[in-house]
This record gives structure tokens, sequence and C-alpha cells, in this order.
């Protein structure tokens, strides 16, 4: 793979930071799987890698050098019974990084900010108005023209890896219980925009990956130059209160899709769950495979519009982690035109208390919600919830 050498600090103007990217998670699986699946991360995530870039590298929470990590992955299943992370940024190689220590000094003296002009935020909506804040999530809830575009900075010109667990639940006697997730994103300004070739392996490495972990899901999806994790949250199960009950959580989100995008696999079980007969539309592109399948978007991953995720979303919307999530107000409205979230999810909060009144940036958060989940309680004396009168 010929990676495209990056000029984007060199010129002060905003650039295309779209990324490719992976998540996926499981539970309840074997050991032996576990490792075999470790395997594939180190031979698909760092092997991969290690000869074009440069990585800054922790292994349980400690650092380590790609060499020495080989050694841990030889040695793995000495590892099994506790809690394993891998943590990774990984920079392209160029004159000036190539090693470890140039790339923490790129970091460190932040001159990848000398040429930022730095803006003041600039809304489109009146935070003083609620009217406003409401008729421009009504407008932008599903609107197909999204904005990559933002300032350069070390992401432009390099990947990252994210496991931040893999874990045995210790109620599970056997040798099943394990558990985790990861996440992989890779810049899209290094391969020149030009996503085929590893929208392809991510896909590769997800059908060995489901090989081996039967309760695997994942998305596979073009994003922001990082992954923002709190995306898949707008379905995750949160702590909620109900009235007179204990307070319920979903104790086995683990190995349920989380997020909806243009390449989505789940295994058999779920799989048997969606209504077959709408995947007969040719939107879909579908690829079952032994214990799981593919339902994908039929057009290159970087055509892949909101509306095109409704489609998908329609078919997966059964199997999908049910619950609520909150947001910050600014940080909700990027979700607009990236996220299939239909109008009754969205609840906008008003905080009444004086003290977060005064600042406008923390007067009004969003809630979501699964449209399944009902119960959900504010003091109301400390806020009031505003709904989308859609009639």
């Amino acid at each position: 793979m010929e990676y495209k050498k990056s000029g984007v600090f060199s010129e002060s103007q905003k650039i295309d930071c779209r990324n490719l990217c992976l998540y996926l998670n499981f539970k309840n699986e074997k050991l032996d799987d576990i490792l075999g699946f470790l395997k594939l991360i180190e031979l698909n995530f760092v092997e991969k890698f290690e000869e074009d870039f440069v990585f800054d590298m922790e292994f349980d929470e400690e650092e380590i050098t790609a060499k020495a990590l080989h050694k841990k992955f030889t040695n793995i299943s000495d590892n099994a019974s506790r809690r394993i992370s891998l943590l990774y940024d990984g920079i392209l190689k160029s004159d000036k990084i190539s090693s470890r220590f140039d790339y923490r000094n790129l970091i460190s003296s932040r001159m990848f900010m000398d040429k930022w002009v730095m803006e003041e935020l600039k809304l489109d909506f009146n935070l003083e108005d609620i009217e406003s804040i409401k008729d421009y999530i009504l407008r932008n809830i599903d609107a197909e023209n999204v904005d990559y575009l933002g300032e350069p900075a070390p992401q432009d010109i390099g990947l990252s890896f994210s496991c931040d667990y893999i874990e045995k639940d210790q109620e599970v006697d056997d040798d099943f219980g394990y558990f985790g997730s990861l996440s992989f994103n890779i810049s899209g300004c290094i391969l020149g925009y030009d996503f085929e070739y590893f929208t392809n392996y991510l896909k590769d490495f997800v059908k060995k990956a489901g090989e081996l972990l039967k309760s695997l899901c994942a998305n596979v999806f073009i994003s922001d130059k990082t992954l923002n994790t709190d995306y898949f949250n707008l379905f995750e199960m949160e702590l909620i209160e109900h009235d007179g009950e204990e307070p319920q959580v979903n104790h086995h989100r683990y190995g349920f899709l989380s997020g909806i995008e243009g390449i989505n696999y789940i295994p058999r079980d779920l799989f048997e769950e969606i209504d077959k007969s709408q995947l007969e539309d040719e939107v879909f592109e579908v690829k079952p495979l032994e214990n799981g399948a593919f339902i994908n978007v039929n057009k290159p991953l970087d055509e892949v519009n909101i509306h095109d995720k409704y489609r998908v979303r329609e078919v997966l919307d059964d199997i999908l982690i049910k619950g609520y999530c909150d947001h910050d107000l600014i940080h909700f409205v990027a979700f607009l035109g990236r996220v299939p979230l239909y109008v009754d999810e969205v609840f906008l909060i008003e905080a009444l208390e004086d003290e977060v009144r005064d600042d406008l940036y923390n007067r009004y958060f969003v809630v979501t919600k699964n449209r399944e989940i009902e119960g959900l309680h504010l003091d109301g004396s400390k806020f009031r919830v505003h709904r989308f009168n859609m009639e």
C-alpha cells in the first residue's frame, strides 16, 4: 500500500478530515477463540503497519515498543486471566518523524497548530431561543451534506487503535465469558481519500474475526479524524431511574450492534431476528457467512449518506442496543446528518437553575433514546423537557 506523504502542516487552510473507521464488540466468548482473535490483532493492526508508521503504544497501561509487544503476543495466554488492553497512535514515517521521540516532540511542541486560524464558534441557531434550537435540529437531523473540513492535526498523517479491554466475566465459571471491544481508524488524507483497499481490508478482518467469535458485531464506516465513541452511546443502555423500582441497566450490552453504518456485520442469532424480506431491496448487499452476515449499503463507503443509513436502520432497528444517553447540545448537533435518529428519540432539556442558566452553553442539553425505551425521569424543579411537536 502506498501512503500519500502529507503536507497538511505546510499551508494555512482547512482540510478534509475524513477517516476510515472500524468498531466491533463481542461477549461470552471462549478462551481459545480469544487467543486466536488476539493473534489476528497482532497480524492485522501491528505487523501490517510497523514498517511505515511510528507507534506510540501502551499494553496493559504500560508503554511498550512494537518489538516488545510481539514477545507479549507470543505468550499471550499468560495474560488471559486478567484484563488485556492495547492502545496506540501511529504516525506515518517521514524525514522529520522516524521515532517515537520525534512523534512526541511533534505533539508537545504543538507545531501542528502553528498555522491554525482560531475562529470564534459560530452557530446557526440562537442559544437563547429554544424554538431556534428546535428548528435547527429539525432542519438538519437528516441533512445529506456533511462538512468534514477542519484544521489539520497529527491524526491526519496517521492511524489509531484502541482495545481498552478484553476481559473475563468472573460470574462465568467455565472457559467462556470473555467480552470486549475495539476500534481502529486510519486517515483519509494519507490514503489520498481512496478508501476501497482499506475498506476491503477491514471487512476481511471482520470476516476472519467472525470465524472465531460467534457473538461478533461490527461496523465499518467513514467519519471524522477521531473515532468518537459517544456516537455509539446514542444506542447504548444507560442507568435509568424508574419510580418505585430498582435502577435497571443492561449488563449484557456487549455483543450487540451499536451503530448503523454503510457496512454492518451481525452474528447469526441476530441475523435470524430481522425481517429478511426487507433485504431484497437492491439498496442492500447481503452476504451470509457461517457464523454471521454482512448487511451493507450497496455503494462505495464514501458515497453512503444519511438516507442510506435510515434504510439500514429500518432493517436492523430491532437488534439495536436500547437506552438513553445525554449530550452537550453543541456536541449533539455535530451528529446531525451522520446518525440515523428519529425526532421522537430526541429530548431537548432546559436547565432551570440560575447558576446553570447564566452559562448559555450549558443552558440546554439533549437526551436521546431508542424508541422502545420509556421512563425518563428528571427533577421538574431543575429541568424542563422540550419535546418536538410534529403535528
